[in-house]
């Protein structure tokens, strides 16, 4: 018999989400996604929900030189 792992589907488009790192907090909590796309469309859809995908966070933070 097979197994099937289900996977969460993208909160935009409906795709099973398959990439870690794809992901926004909002008021609705976590939100997962498939692809930046749909990261994208998302915020343009909803506002500007700020990014908070610890891997690229560092690059949003200012410098303080």
């Amino acid at each position: 018999m097979a197994t099937v792992e289900y996977k969460k589907p993208c909160d935009l488009c409906g795709q099973p989400v398959e990439i870690e790192g794809f992901t926004l907090v909002t008021d609705k909590g976590e939100q997962l996604f498939c692809c930046g796309g749909c990261v994208s469309i998302y915020r343009l859809l909803h506002g500007n929900v700020p990014a908070t995908n610890p891997k690229s966070s560092s690059h949003n933070k200012k410098e303080d030189s």
